[in-house]
C-alpha cells in the first residue's frame, strides 16, 4: 500500500506539471512555430537531464544495440509526435478542445494497448471509473466556438496525439525492464530533440524566438522544466510502480489543472460545471484506484523496483 501510495504522489505531481503546460503552450505558441518550441522544450530539458543525472552521482543505464527500436519509440511518440500534434492543434483549435480529448482519450488508448502488449486489466469496476472520469471531464472543460473544418482538423490532431501517449505509456513500461526512470526520460528526449532540428530549422522558427516577448520564453522554458524534466520523470517512476493502465487513469487530473491555472493566470472564469465536474473526475479515479482485493493488480512480475531510482 505504501508503494501505491508513493507512486499516486508522484501521478499527482505529473498531474499538476503536466496541466500547466497547456497555458504555457497557448503563450508560447502565438510567438513561436511548433517545431521550434519542442525542439527548444526538448533541448533545454535534455540538458538539464544528464547534468542532473551527473551532479546526483546517478550512473545512466547502459544502451544496447537491441534497445535501439525501443529509445526510437520513445522519441517518436511522446516527444516528437506528440508534441507537433499538440502544438500544431493549438494553432486550428481551443486549447479547451484539447484539455478534453487528450487526457479524455489517452487513458482509453492505454487501456488498450495494455492490454494487448502486457496482459494489464481494469476490471469492470476501473472500467466503470474510467467512464464516470469521462463524463466528469466533459462537465470541467465544455468546448465553446461553431466546429469548422480547421477546429475538426485540430481536434484529429488532439486525437493523434492522445494515441501517440497511449503507445509511449505502454513504451514506457518496457523501456523500465532495461533502464531507471531518468535514463528512460534522457535517452527519449534526447533523441527527439534531435529529431526535431532539422523541421524546426526548416520553418526558421529561430528568428521568432530571439524577437518572442518574455512570456512565450517563460512558457517555453515551463514546457523544458516542468512539463518535461519533472513530469515525464514522475511519470515513469509511476507507471513502474503500479502499470501503465492504472497509471494513465491520472491523466484525467491533467485538464482540472489546466482549467485552474488558466483562472489564475488567464483569468477566464471558474463556472459551477467545472467544480462539479472536477468532483466527479475525483470519484472516478477513486473507483478506478479502489478496486477492491478481488480485482488483479496491473503490475507485472518482471516490472522493475525503482524505489531507490
Amino acid at each position: 500500500m505504501t508503494h501505491d501510495r508513493t507512486a499516486y504522489l508522484m501521478l499527482t505531481g505529473m498531474a499538476v506539471a503536466f496541466g500547466g503546460t497547456w497555458v504555457a503552450a497557448d503563450v508560447a505558441v502565438a510567438a513561436a512555430p511548433p517545431f521550434t518550441i519542442a525542439a527548444l522544450r526538448f533541448g533545454i530539458a535534455s540538458i538539464l537531464l544528464f547534468a542532473w543525472a551527473r551532479l546526483s552521482g546517478r550512473p545512466l543505464s547502459p544502451i544496447r544495440l537491441v534497445d535501439l527500436p525501443l529509445i526510437v519509440g520513445l522519441a517518436l511518440t511522446a516527444v516528437a509526435g506528440y508534441n507537433w500534434l499538440f502544438l500544431t492543434a493549438l494553432t486550428m483549435a481551443p486549447a479547451t478542445d484539447g484539455a478534453i480529448i487528450v487526457p479524455g482519450l489517452a487513458p482509453l488508448f492505454t487501456l488498450l494497448l495494455a492490454g494487448l502488449f502486457l496482459g494489464e486489466r481494469l476490471g469492470a469496476r476501473g472500467l466503470v471509473g474510467t467512464a464516470i472520469a469521462a463524463v466528469g471531464l466533459l462537465l470541467v472543460v465544455t468546448p465553446s466556438g461553431e466546429a469548422d473544418g480547421r477546429r475538426l482538423l485540430g481536434d484529429l490532431l488532439f486525437i493523434t496525439g492522445a494515441a501517440f501517449w497511449g503507445i509511449y505509456s505502454v513504451l514506457a513500461r518496457f523501456a523500465h525492464r532495461r533502464f531507471d526512470a531518468v535514463s528512460t526520460t534522457l535517452y527519449g528526449t534526447a533523441l527527439g530533440t534531435l529529431v526535431l532540428i532539422p523541421p524546426a530549422l526548416l520553418e526558421g522558427g529561430l528568428d521568432t524566438v530571439t524577437t518572442a516577448p518574455l512570456d512565450a520564453i517563460a512558457g517555453i522554458g515551463y514546457l523544458a522544466v516542468f512539463g518535461t524534466v519533472a513530469a515525464f520523470v514522475l511519470f515513469n517512476l509511476g507507471v513502474a510502480r503500479i502499470g501503465a493502465a492504472r497509471a494513465s487513469a491520472f491523466a484525467f487530473l491533467v485538464p482540472i489543472v489546466g482549467v485552474l491555472s488558466s483562472v489564475a493566470l488567464l483569468g477566464e472564469r471558474l463556472g459551477p460545471l467545472t467544480v462539479i465536474g472536477g468532483v466527479i473526475v475525483l470519484v472516478g479515479l477513486w473507483i478506478v484506484e479502489h478496486r477492491g482485493s478481488s480485482a488483479p493488480r496491473a503490475r507485472s512480475a518482471a516490472s522493475p523496483d525503482l524505489s531507490r531510482a
